[in-house]
């Protein structure tokens, strides 16, 4: 066994003391400190540009297919998006298990797929993973006394931002309130116009002789066109008159010929008509003939069928002579069945000789001898003979019917037959009669075709006459067609030559145009002198690039290109272009643009205690200690303070310094606990030596706990630190007991090391189990999902390590410092404590009578216990005081200038800073957006940062109170953020609603419906609809058609107008020796538009004959105002707008929650339309029941030990009933303290359910030893009580004050883990008096054996 082990070989033990000692203090000083514990985000952002695109188009075009590609990336578990103006930003949630970085690949790969179907416009995804380390570590600001932000912002950027950024660990440094300074290139129209007309007047005198050459040149043409014109008219006359004297003649010819063609026709129709009757005569003479020799086919059918009337008649003569015999053979029929039926029953009688049984068969063969000759004619008739004799007779009948049909049939057709014959004479002689008329069609039709032939051939030969008057016709019209072409031609000759003469001038009239117009084009700079072309002039001249090297002699020399301007002056003096003509001087930029220099600081605002000031955010690299990153910057804050007297950096937030302050708070707790566990053994056990055995088990624990810590990855934060505060009091508890066990056996007699060794192993297997079951409550949280398992399972660790090492300690070192320690000691009674034993000893004698009141008196204590704390409502996370407050100065609209707000923001900052409570102040405008940290941009917005003193008279919540009274009167809006380090944003903030649908116009008006609901409920406020940030539009409806007639596309004045609204972007850098400055175009005449402006606008088109003009633009467009979605939000593929309230002071967010949930039921939804609540409310239900999964768990693991602890399915029941009716001391800590059931109350609950079993099973155990003994029941549970009531008394008491700083919330940090020690403590006050009195009642209950020393082996 460990112990005697550990006894026998004191020195192994401390040389594995002094180890964890050493281990652990390394272990210490390395690991790093952070406020929370490391947590992965499961979370991605795809953030897509397209821009001059409406939210609609965002969505429709970017959103939603980036949405489908990513719904089908591996371990997705909920996607959501914004789709704002210019901006897709999608949001996807996965796995907790999920790899992000093999998830990035996939989704780089689905959107690259996609990316294809975008035009230009839509910008390539970016893909944004979520690290907590993207918020600040610090923020800070700076001011020096009388510097100006000119000034400051110079100091910041040569000496500030380039030491900080060369901290190790720090990742970025962030500022705002910077005043930046920038060149302004700024065009001039009046100086382009100047230039213009420079140029025009060269071109004017170049181009004016031409223009008279070719005025003379266009005029004797013209009189050269004329004279031809006549002629060829008085032509056309003379040939008109030939032409139609010509024309009469060939149509008299025409008209004759078409006469002759008709006869034609007709005398052709009437030969086809012959024909055509020739062909009718022959098949009617066909079908004569076939009908006279059916005719004489007639009388063999006739005889025919006479001969088979008569076998008929015949047959049914037989079959009515076959019917009387059988008439006659009726009673053979019968004898046969009758002896069938007596042959059958002698077969079946096995007695029946075999003579009779011979005989009966030969009587039946003889008459059916018999009745084979009377149905062989039958037979021969075709009649079926099997069967009886009714059968026979049916046969007969039937077949007699069908005979006399057969016969009735042919008697018809004989009739038929003998009438057709007797017709024979008289249908000859009509034969004969039709053959006589076809012979005499014949011979007329013979007759008349050869007259008909005579007459077409006649009719054919004046035709050819007539063809031959057409032919001397042609010959005349050819004749005069000739002298016409002749004339033709010879005026045509004469037309080309003109017409070469003005093809040539126009050629040259076309060419001088044209060279002309473009070199008016060409000299034309307000065409050439766009903002777009100085642009690139100055980032194509303000270059250096080296270009590469050349060697030479071994020696390589780099060659570089180009140099930078170094000053305005340059570049005022830069050439633009030089037209190379002849009186017109280079375009410099000074001749086209004013050059200055500018600076924003009418836009920035920055004061830090009244001074103007800088303020600047930290970031720390991934992996790097917050602590420590934070000690190295105020580090650095103090060396630039030594380098400059005026210089003064002000901390506004700083995770560091609260790390600190809640490390110590929880290090003093800590102390504190162990302190006041110590005074408790001391007082119970009145001895030193074993208070010193039991003092020293708790940092060797601790630093063993530590160990372990470092080397699986946790870091210090205040969740483990709070682990191991709250085990503080446990870790003594193994200890106590094995101790207490060993001091009883030594004050009996027991030798000292003998004493040790029996001492811890009577007890080793209660103490182990009692350790397992409180690790087991934590083991759970491996399973559970979310936030909740990342913040907790540092906790569940660390208490498992330091109660496991304490279970080592227990084992080990206090047997091993017991057999060195207490070699001398006797049992020191006391007559308090005495008078306590015997008077527990007393009570638990009644109760074991009264068990039934005992036990529903627990129970009922527990309802009421539990109605009481969840009247007080839930929360995700108790708010924690600090020395930090952040608030946010809002502007009313009608007043939302900057100039105005920094007025109000320095009347507040002057009376905030009067406030005792209050140290410093650094204030900022939003509208930078510089800071990630601040939120959105918002003119009308001021931020401030308040260092609070750490001796402050009022906590953060009276102090917000304070602050909104003391500017009230003010006109503006204060927001008090009453901590910058609140966890209980982790859990989402007040009441979110969302309610989702498909069209935007009715999740607007639901929107505004369950805005007006939640109003209603008491205890919310700054109730929004979601969609209060609409979007003011001017929508221009392009008339398309309109458009088009001046050769403009919608294309074109959307870019018209983006120009005219584009803002002025950096196009260079001018580098100084002092500083850089941007260098931005802007046109002189660009002005802030308004929409009215916009109306007046004039966009360039050209006409029908493609000359520029100037359309004014309400020509071509229709304006409307209109209203729309500044965003529209997305959850699974569906929209979705949020409904949002806060919730004030005095009411609880679960209560208020729930209320507002039962309004929302009355809103009539329509459908395909519904809605969820989520917020706050939602993340503490997800939450509470990860944890109700963990304690369903943990309570079947807790059983499943005390199983193999007890042998028994049944005897842990009796200490599982205990954890229900514990958790009554919870409730009421809870209620009576006021505070709500929150997730830190329920990691308290799942503790409490491990730590309260422990007593139980030790007394449980030690029944069973005293019953194994011999002992009768009642007197070992009284025995047993009396024995265990000091270490039971000893571990809960160590536990409660161990816990009592924490509980009471004593320094930083502790307001966070005080709900969790109220509950254990309190439900450790109430579960003692459960094991002392309860336990035993539900043991007496459950055993009911006597007797139970047989069942020892």
């Amino acid at each position: 066994m460990i112990s005697k082990f550990s006894v026998k070989r004191p020195y192994t033990v401390v040389v594995g003391i002094v180890l964890v000692l050493v281990l652990g203090f390394v272990s210490f000083t390395k690991m790093k400190t952070d406020l929370l514990p490391d947590m992965t985000l499961p979370y991605a952002i795809v953030y897509t540009t397209y821009v001059g695109a409406s939210p609609e188009e965002v969505e429709t075009t970017v959103t939603r297919p980036i949405e489908q590609a990513m719904a089908t990336v591996s371990n997705i578990e909920n996607v959501t998006s914004v789709s704002s103006e210019n901006v897709s930003t999608v949001i996807l949630e996965f796995a907790q298990t999920a790899n992000m970085d093999a998830v990035t690949i996939e989704m780089r790969e689905g959107l690259d797929q996609i990316k294809g179907n975008w035009d230009d416009s839509v910008g390539s995804p970016v893909i944004m993973k979520l690290n907590p380390d993207m918020l600040p570590v610090m923020v800070a600001a700076l001011e020096a006394g009388d510097m100006d932000g000119a000034e400051l912002t110079d100091y910041m950027n040569a000496q500030v931002l380039p030491e900080l950024e060369s901290i190790e660990g720090v990742a970025s440094v962030s500022a705002s309130g910077l005043v930046e300074e920038e060149v302004q290139v700024i065009l001039r129209q009046d100086k382009i116009d100047a230039a213009n007309r420079k140029v025009k007047d060269a071109l004017d005198g170049k181009f004016a002789d031409a223009e008279s050459e070719m005025k003379n040149a266009e005029e004797e043409l013209a009189d050269g066109k004329a004279q031809l014109e006549e002629g060829e008219k008085q032509l056309a006359e003379q040939t008109a008159n030939a032409e139609s004297q010509i024309s009469s003649g060939q149509s008299q010819l025409i008209s004759s010929e078409a006469e002759l063609n008709q006869k034609i026709a007709d005398v052709d129709s009437k030969l086809a008509e012959m024909e055509k009757s020739e062909k009718e005569l022959a098949q009617k003479e066909k079908e004569l003939e076939e009908g006279e020799k059916k005719l004489d086919a007639l009388p063999g059918q006739l005889k025919t069928a006479k001969e088979g009337l008569a076998g008929i008649e015949k047959g049914i003569e037989g079959l009515e002579n076959a019917a009387v015999g059988m008439e006659s053979a009726a009673s053979a029929f019968d004898a046969k069945a009758e002896l069938e039926k007596q042959i059958g029953e002698a077969q079946q009688n096995p007695d029946t000789p075999a003579e009779i049984l011979a005989g009966l068969k030969q009587q039946l063969a003889a008459i059916q001898g018999q009745l084979d000759a009377v149905l062989e004619p039958l037979k021969a008739a075709g009649v079926d003979t099997s069967g009886s004799y009714a059968g026979i007779q049916q046969k007969i009948n039937s077949k007699k019917a069908e005979m006399i049909a057969q016969k009735t049939q042919l008697e018809t057709q004989v009739a038929q037959l003998q009438a057709a014959v007797d017709d024979i004479p008289k249908q000859k002689k009509t034969i004969a009669s039709g053959k006589k008329q076809i012979a005499a069609g014949k011979k007329q039709l013979k007759e008349g075709k050869p007259q008909l032939q005579e007459a077409k051939k006649q009719l054919t030969d004046a035709k050819n006459q007539i063809a031959s008057g057409k032919t001397s016709m042609a010959a005349a019209l050819a004749e005069l067609n000739q002298k016409k072409i002749s004339a033709t031609i010879e005026i045509a000759s004469q037309k080309a030559q003109i017409a070469a003469g003005e093809s040539q001038l126009d050629a040259a009239r076309s060419e001088f145009d044209g060279q002309k117009d473009a070199a008016y084009e060409k000299a034309d700079l307000e065409g050439i002198l766009t903002g777009d072309m100085i642009k690139n002039m100055l980032t194509a001249q303000n270059f250096t690039m080296p270009a590469g090297y050349v060697t030479e002699e071994g020696v390589d020399y780099l060659v570089r290109v180009g140099d930078k301007l170094a000053d305005t002056q340059e570049l005022e003096n830069l050439m633009l272009l030089d037209l190379h003509m002849d009186g017109v001087e280079p375009v410099y930029l000074s001749d086209v643009a004013d050059v200055v220099v500018t600076d924003n600081r009418s836009e920035v605002y920055a004061k830090v205690n009244g001074h103007a000031g800088v303020m600047f955010s930290m970031q720390k690299q991934s992996g790097y200690s917050t602590g420590e990153v934070s000690d190295k910057i105020q580090k650095k804050f103090a060396e630039l303070e030594e380098g400059s007297a005026d210089a003064h950096f002000i901390v506004l937030m700083d995770q560091g310094i609260y790390i600190d302050m809640v490390v110590n708070s929880v290090l003093q707790n800590m102390i504190s606990g162990a302190v006041l566990a110590v005074l408790i053994l001391l007082l119970f056990l009145k001895s030193v030596r074993p208070t010193v055995v039991i003092a020293c088990s708790i940092p060797i624990s601790i630093l063993a706990a530590i160990v372990l810590m470092y080397f699986s990855g946790i870091n210090i934060n205040i969740i483990s630190l709070s682990g191991l505060a709250l085990g503080i009091g446990m870790l003594v508890d193994n200890s106590i007991v094995v101790i207490e066990n060993i001091y009883r056996l030594r004050s009996q007699g027991m030798p000292v090391k003998k004493a040790a060794v029996e001492g811890a192993r009577q007890v080793a297997g209660a103490i182990a189990a009692s350790t397992l079951t409180t690790v087991c409550v934590f083991l759970p949280i491996v399973f559970t999902e979310g936030i909740t398992r990342q913040l907790f399972v540092d906790m569940g660790l660390t208490i498992a390590y330091s109660l496991l090492a304490s279970l080592a300690v227990a084992l080990t070192v206090v047997p091993m410092m017991g057999a060195g320690l207490l070699k001398k000691t006797a049992q020191k009674g006391g007559r308090v404590f005495e008078g306590l034993q015997n008077g527990y000893a007393k009570v638990l004698g009644f109760v074991l009578k009264h068990r039934a009141p005992t036990l529903l008196g627990a129970v009922a204590v527990l309802l009421i216990s539990a109605v009481l704390s969840v009247s007080k409502g839930t929360e995700f996370m108790p708010e924690m005081e600090s020395t930090q407050m952040s608030l946010t100065l809002t502007m009313p609209e009608e007043t939302a200038t900057l100039e105005e707000a920094a007025k109000i923001s320095d009347e507040v900052i002057e009376r905030l800073l009067k406030m005792p409570d209050v140290a410093e102040i650094g204030a900022m405008s939003q509208g930078s957006g510089v800071m990630g940290m601040m939120g959105g941009s918002h003119e009308n917005q001021i931020s401030m940062y308040l260092i609070l003193k750490e001796d402050k008279e009022l906590d953060n919540q009276e102090l917000a109170a304070e602050i909104v009274r003391r500017t009230e009167d003010l006109d503006c809006a204060l927001d008090v953020e009453t901590s910058s380090m609140d966890m209980s944003a982790l859990g989402g903030s007040g009441i979110s609603v969302k309610i989702k649908g498909r069209d935007l116009d009715t999740l607007k008006t639901l929107a505004e419906q369950a805005a007006e609901l939640v109003g209603q409920v008491e205890g919310t406020q700054e109730v929004s609809d979601g969609i209060e940030e609409k979007t003011q539009e001017l929508r221009m409806i392009v008339d398309k058609d309109q458009a088009m007639e001046y050769q403009l596309t919608t294309a074109q004045i959307y870019r018209f107008l983006q120009e005219k609204l584009a803002e002025a972007r950096s196009t260079t850098t001018l580098s100084t020796e002092s500083r850089d400055y941007p260098v931005m175009i802007v046109n002189a005449e660009d002005t802030t538009l308004t929409r009215a402006d916009i109306k007046k606008l004039s966009i360039e088109g050209k006409d029908k004959n493609g000359n520029a003009v100037d359309v004014p633009l309400d020509r071509l467009v229709k304006f409307e105002d209109s209203e729309g979605f500044s965003s529209i939000n997305r959850e699974a593929q569906t929209r979705y707008v949020t409904v949002t309230a806060g919730v004030d002071a005095g009411h609880n967010i679960g209560l208020v929650a729930g209320e507002v949930e039962k309004k929302l039921g009355k809103l009539e939804l329509p459908k395909g339309y519904s809605f969820e609540m989520s917020g706050e409310n939602e993340r503490i239900q997800e939450s509470m029941t990860e944890l109700l999964k963990m304690l369903g768990l943990a309570a079947i693991l807790i059983y499943l030990i005390m199983v193999a602890q007890f042998q028994s399915l049944l005897s842990p029941f009796i200490i599982m009933f205990t954890i229900p009716l514990a958790f009554t001391g919870g409730f009421l800590g809870l209620w009576l303290t006021g505070r709500p059931v929150s997730i830190i109350a329920m990691i308290g609950f799942v503790m409490l359910s491990g730590i309260i079993v422990n007593n139980g099973i030790v007394l449980v155990d030690y029944i069973n030893q005293l019953r194994r003994g011999g002992m009768e029941k009642r007197e070992a549970i009284i025995e047993s009580g009396r024995t265990r009531l000091r270490p039971i008394l000893m571990t809960a008491l160590t536990t409660i004050l161990g816990l009592s700083t924490m509980a009471l919330g004593v320094g930083m940090g502790a307001d966070m883990v005080q709900p969790m020690a109220i509950v254990t403590v309190g439900g450790l006050l109430y579960g003692t008096l459960l094991t002392l009195l309860v336990v035993p009642c539900i043991y007496d209950l459950v055993n009911r054996k006597k007797d139970i020393t047989e069942e020892e082996i």
